[in-house]
């Protein structure tokens, strides 16, 4: 008989791929020009630059910008961390609903400052 190698059974969900794909192509896209904007034309800009730029955070498409800058880079780090501790032969209990479940909070959590409160 063979010894046949198995692979890994690969149970994540879609939807977490997904988030986790676009959180990465969301960071790489968007957080240059949020860190040039944060690091240089706030602290260096006029009055009327960051007037401008705080009416624009406090619409609702701003808020939802805002909203997707926190939660998705956070959706793909940790499915990094989780893909990092699993090279070094890490396996945490309950790793996937942990990792899962502190994105869906912090995502939550987001959705309230901005949204409800």
């Amino acid at each position: 008989m063979k010894n046949q190698e198995t692979q890994p059974i690969q149970s994540d969900s879609k939807v977490a791929k997904g988030l986790f794909a676009l959180g990465g192509l969301w960071a790489a896209i968007f957080a240059p020009v949020i860190l040039i904007i944060v690091a240089f034309i706030i602290p260096f800009g006029d009055a009327i630059t960051r007037s401008y730029i705080l009416k624009l955070a406090n619409t609702e498409l701003g808020k939802l910008f805002l909203c997707l800058m926190i939660s998705l880079p956070i959706w793909c780090g940790l499915q990094q961390i989780l893909t990092l501790l699993h090279q070094f032969n890490i396996y945490p209990k309950r790793e996937k609903l942990l990792a899962y479940g502190l994105a869906l909070a912090w995502t939550a959590h987001a959705i309230y400052i901005l949204f409800v409160r």
